[in-house]
């Protein structure tokens, strides 16, 4: 019996490494925010048998089963030049833009001059799949090809320009918003042509600056590489949004939607954290401006009427703090990390307070709680729009904040029944999907494992010029057309006319001779 039992489980463990493949998280960029969802898809695929080696600046502190870190040591330093540039709230959308986008050459510069990184690449290692975080770093696919893997694209912020130029996703601008610019999907005939004008000035910064200086860097390091085809040879990409947060648009048979997939495990609180909301008798507002802001440097008195309308609140408050602050009020608790998906889902949590970015979002209306948004950078303006849109959040400018703003914002979002319903709404539409989001997001990743890619469901139009894409090509070629007809019709009715004209030319001296006799 002892040998039996032997004999199923060798052949247990043989079926089990014969599933098992050698997957590559590529997440280079360095925000926390957004290797938090790399970091659950990665775990996952861990903890289901998959080899897998996850390259971030984040490692984990202990790794789980399966699981192996390759740690990028200098990408923090750009984060930190850029993000006390790009967060300045006296520059323009546009300015920020163009400082952002100069800056990435440099942050992929770094990427390719990373030890443990190079060790991996002169390793010899080779890989199944790799998944690539999209939409800033694109020359990062050369290590998936250089390692022999299969690349499939992951997008943070749902379908954007830059992700569209390579999925070919369609983007209507008369109803899909611009992903930097500040418009819900439903504008007014001059949005909509602010949003049209900024959408395809965008889209002309991506093809003449944005992918040329990415095929750039990629050339210095590696001269016998094309960015183009590899490009081209990213079959399927997961998408991180969903319609309860993102106002519905079109996608492809390609484009996986997952959004909430990494939010259905709940997370235990600490337990002095715990204490405090528990113990909170009217409820908990929850403040925290992301990864990517320093609430301790903004500038001027802000944070002071902040803690000034706090302190004057029945509502305790949990704040992510950078510093210590001294003398605080009873209500109010900071710290420089604070377990965001575990506090919004605490019953006791009534608002967040927060910079809008996609994660956050999510995470709030996944569990149902309303927000007060004070947008930066980014894809947070679009995405606070949407939330207004969709009842469950009001804005604030963080260069217009006083006490009295704070004060009436927190009394109207915790008073007006509107926005607890709307976010309850929302909670449940993005509760009730048709299949657990993890579980989509890791078939799709064993089904182009399993198919060595998915040509099968890429559309024709990633191979497309943008210019046949557009059908300027069709339409040069009807409109030649039509020149043409016009030209015959034009060059036929003249020859018409002067044959008239000659007929009648010959006719008028014999009619002026009869004149004369008579």
């Amino acid at each position: 019996m002892a040998k039996v039992a032997l004999v199923f489980f060798l052949l247990a463990a043989a079926l089990a490494c014969g599933d098992a493949a050698k997957i590559l998280g590529m997440f280079a960029f360095p925000s926390q925010s957004h290797h938090i969802l790399g970091k659950a898809l990665m775990k996952e695929l861990a903890a289901r048998g998959h080899q897998v080696t996850m390259v971030s600046p984040f490692p984990f502190k202990t790794p789980p089963k399966n699981y192996r870190d390759v740690t990028l040591h200098n990408m923090l330093a750009w984060k930190q030049s850029a993000m006390k540039k790009i967060s300045n709230p006296n520059i323009g959308l546009i300015q920020k833009q163009a400082i952002f986008h100069e800056s990435l050459p440099d942050l992929t510069r770094a990427f390719f001059e990373e030890k443990e990184l190079q060790q991996l690449l002169k390793s010899g290692e080779k890989f199944d799949l790799a998944i690539n975080m999209m939409g800033y770093t694109e020359a990062v696919l050369a290590v998936g090809h250089l390692l022999n893997a299969t690349n499939i694209g992951f997008s943070i912020m749902g379908g954007m320009p830059i992700f569209n130029y390579h999925t070919a996703i369609p983007s209507p601008h008369a109803y899909v918003p611009a992903t930097f610019y500040y418009y819900s999907d439903k504008m007014t005939f001059f949005e909509r042509v602010i949003n049209t004008l900024f959408s395809i000035g965008f889209e002309m910064m991506i093809h003449f600056k944005h992918y040329p200086n990415q095929r750039a860097v990629v050339k210095e390091y590696y001269p016998e590489l094309c960015l183009d085809k590899i490009m081209k040879d990213v079959d399927l990409h997961l998408i991180t949004s969903h319609h309860a947060t993102e106002s519905p648009r079109p996608h492809l048979t390609n484009t996986i939607q997952i959004g909430g997939f990494h939010l259905y495990d709940r997370e235990e609180l600490p337990a002095d954290l715990k204490q405090f909301m528990d113990k909170s008798k009217h409820g908990v507002i929850f403040f925290s401006l992301g990864s990517n802001i320093k609430t301790a440097e903004l500038k001027g008195d802000v944070m002071q009427q902040f803690i000034k309308a706090f302190s004057n609140s029945k509502y305790d408050f949990l704040m992510k703090y950078e510093k210590d602050l001294p003398n605080l009020p009873k209500n109010i608790k900071i710290s420089s990390w604070l377990p965001q998906k575990a506090i919004l889902e605490h019953p006791k949590c009534k608002v967040f307070i927060t910079h809008g970015g996609l994660g956050s979002i999510a995470e709030s209306i996944h569990n149902g709680v309303p927000m007060i948004a004070i947008p930066f950078f980014g894809d947070q303006r679009k995405n606070v729009a949407d939330s207004i849109d969709f009842g469950y959040a009001l804005q604030l400018e963080i260069t217009n904040i006083t006490e009295r703003i704070v004060t009436d914002a927190i009394k109207e979002v915790t008073e007006n029944p509107s926005y607890l319903k709307a976010a309850k709404f929302r909670s449940d539409i993005y509760r009730n999907q048709e299949m657990n989001p993890m579980d989509k997001a890791v078939f799709w990743v064993e089904h182009v494992i399993k198919h060595g890619g998915a040509k099968h469901m890429k559309s024709m139009a990633t191979e497309l010029k943008w210019y046949q894409y557009m059908l300027l090509d069709v339409f040069a070629f009807l409109g030649a057309i039509l020149l043409i007809a016009f030209g015959l019709i034009y060059f036929t009715l003249k020859k018409i006319a002067c044959c008239i004209c000659k007929k009648q030319c010959k006719k008028a001296p014999t009619n002026s001779k009869k004149v004369k006799k008579n």
